[in-house]
């Protein structure tokens, strides 16, 4: 896979219907691009691909963009949802005073971007543009954001639960950045 016939697209996951792949950093400040895929056959599509400097999107357990949100307690792999919600997974509900690591794509330009399709470095490629967090329309202080140390084009976003903080097995869940808004998702607070 490239872009506008040169500019390699790191492919991730590819079916089908779907590719995963990563939009390489040099397209920044495009408006649009045409992606080229090649087939195992050998033959070629383009497709016009819009861009946008910023598109936050938050990762969900269903896949869809909705519902529980891909959300952990920081520094672990627990799942911010009700406990025993997810099969196969550790979860438990937030508590005030937790920090939370809400996983996302789309934050646009940061400081130290790694190479296209390299992993991010040590947590020093934070974003750009301010990210602002919102629990149940409530905005909550941003400790980091930034891409996600060890991933390639994932960010994430940590921000300590309030003691004002809603509670309950869905709270709702969004995150902005230069004037767009993720969908919004759910986490579990006590």
């Amino acid at each position: 896979m490239s872009f506008n016939g040169s500019i390699p697209a790191p492919l991730f996951a590819a079916s089908p219907n779907q590719a995963n792949i990563q939009i390489p950093w040099e397209l920044q400040g495009l408006s649009s691009a045409t992606l080229t895929a090649t087939s195992t056959d050998g033959s070629t599509t383009t497709f016009p691909v819009p861009l946008s400097p910023i598109a936050p999107a938050i990762f969900s357990v269903n896949q869809q963009g909705t519902g529980q949100g891909l959300v952990t307690i920081a520094n672990s792999s627990t799942l911010v949802a009700p406990p025993g919600s997810i099969d196969g997974a550790t979860t438990r509900a937030a508590s005030k005073g937790d920090f939370i690591t809400i996983y996302c794509v789309g934050l646009g330009a940061v400081n130290n971007p790694p190479p296209t399709g390299a992993p991010a470095p040590d947590g020093s490629s934070t974003t750009l543009a301010p990210v602002s967090v919102l629990l149940n329309g409530v905005g909550v202080p941003v400790a980091y954001a930034g891409l996600s140390p060890g991933s390639v084009g994932m960010y994430q976003v940590n921000v300590q639960i309030p003691d004002n903080a809603p509670t309950g097995n869905a709270v709702a869940l969004a995150l902005s950045a230069g004037g767009a808004t993720s969908n919004t998702v759910t986490i579990a607070i006590q």
